[in-house]
This record gives structure tokens, C-alpha cells and sequence, in this order.
């Protein structure tokens, strides 16, 4: 199966190709453009590298959320445009489980979480797996403060990944559960989510499980919770 992978949910952006469960292209930035500037590059440039083209994909897959609004319409909206005229189906995947994947052999729990604003993080967390992360949980709006109380009843160390990894760090060090549990916050852009994960990930769920693709057509977002302009207009009303 050759997928086409899209990422662009956070700060970074990046664009995959998977053969049969192995990368055989990618392009990843975190040079703070915006995404409706690099993405598609990025997409033509991992086909490039693979010496494939966009016809040989049997899936254009791409993180559906949660993270920056804008950040994932541009995504989805790119993954759409890719595959609609091509009669090509989309598969959506969690900003939140790509950014676990690689760390899905780690001891103790991972905690994927992505920056929300005002001490919250969107997160999931997860457990060691094989071919994906174990979910213990599914993806959430939540304050680190309820995200530390579910870690302390655990008691397992933990590692966090994503990019509000840094945030939640910060405040477990304060909190003093970041020494309770010992708590691990990876260096480099390994702790962002990644196009490659996105890209392995849906091979996986394709090849092993019963999830399917679907139409672009039917390809949406998923946000958890409204955006400043939405939650502005509701309170206006």
C-alpha cells in the first residue's frame, strides 16, 4: 500500500510517503512559515523523493485534529484537494496518536499533548504497543491539573511528546510531579507529530484493523472544542 501523509496541526509542518509499512519520503520544517505557503511543497517534494507520483497513492491521509484550527483546514483542505480529483480516499488520523507513535515502545505512559491555551492541553494518554500506541484514553480538552491528578493515580513515569509537551513539562516540574514519576521531555523535533507517523499509522489501520478510508468528500476536521471566533459569536448571542 503506498500512503500520502499530511501533517500540519501544530507550529511544525511535514509531508510523508509510506511503501508497504516503510518511509521511503519525507520533508519535515519548523521554521515557522505558514502552512498554506510550505504544505503543498512539502507533498510534492516527499513524492519526488520517493520517485513516485501522485497517482501511485492508494490513500492521501492527513491529521484531522485536535490542534490549530488553521493549521488543520489547511491540511485537510490540501489532503481533499490531492484526492478528490483523483478519486483517491482519505484517511483521517489523530494529531494527538501521531505525535505517540514513536514513542509508542516507551515505559510507563505517554502523554501526547498539544497546547490549548490557559493551562489546558488537548491530550491522550497511552501505553506501549507494538504496530500503534495503546490508547488509555480517547483525545480531550482537559487542564494539566486534571491531566497530573490521572497521572498521579497511575504512578508510572511518563513521557511526553507533542507540542505542548514543553508546556505540561513546565508545570509538572512545578507541581513536583515531573521528579514523582520521573517524567521525560525528548530533545529535538522528535517530539512533534510527523507526517511519517501519520503515514505508518494509517498503513496499519488499513493493512491489520477494520478501519476504512472514506471518500474525500467526507473528510472533516475534528476540533473538540469551538474556536475563539465561534466561542466569541455564541456569547454575543
Amino acid at each position: 500500500m503506498n500512503v500520502l501523509a499530511i501533517e500540519s496541526s501544530a507550529v511544525t509542518a511535514s509531508a510523508a510517503v509510506s511503501r508497504d509499512g516503510v518511509i521511503v519520503g519525507e520533508k519535515f520544517i519548523n521554521n515557522g512559515l505558514t502552512h498554506s505557503e510550505t504544505l503543498a511543497p512539502l507533498a510534492a517534494q516527499s513524492l519526488e523523493a520517493a520517485g513516485m507520483v501522485l497517482f501511485d497513492m492508494d490513500a492521501v491521509a492527513v491529521t484531522t485534529g485536535p490542534g490549530s484550527f488553521t493549521g488543520v483546514r489547511i491540511g485537510v483542505a490540501l489532503a481533499k484537494g490531492l484526492a478528490m480529483p483523483n478519486e483517491i480516499p482519505c484517511f483521517g488520523v489523530s494529531s494527538i496518536e501521531a505525535a505517540a507513535y514513536p514513542f509508542r515502545n516507551s515505559p510507563g505512559i505517554v502523554m501526547a499533548a498539544m497546547d490549548a491555551r490557559r493551562q489546558q492541553v488537548y491530550t491522550a494518554f497511552f501505553t506501549a504497543g507494538d504496530d500503534a500506541p495503546k490508547r488509555l484514553t480517547e483525545d480531550a480538552a482537559i487542564g494539566l491539573a486534571e491531566a497530573e491528578a490521572f497521572l498521579r493515580e497511575k504512578a508510572q513515569p511518563v513521557t511526553l511528546c507533542g507540542d505542548g509537551a514543553r508546556v505540561a513539562y513546565d508545570y509538572f516540574t512545578k507541581s513536583g510531579l515531573a521528579n514523582d514519576l520521573s517524567v521525560t521531555l525528548p530533545e529535538g523535533d522528535c517530539v512533534y507529530q510527523r507526517a511519517s507517523s501519520v503515514a505508518l499509522l494509517t498503513d496499519y489501520y488499513l493493512m491489520k484493523t477494520e478501519k476504512t478510508p472514506v471518500d474525500a468528500i467526507f473528510l472533516r476536521p475534528k476540533y473538540l472544542r469551538l474556536s475563539q471566533a465561534e466561542r466569541e459569536l455564541k456569547n454575543r448571542k
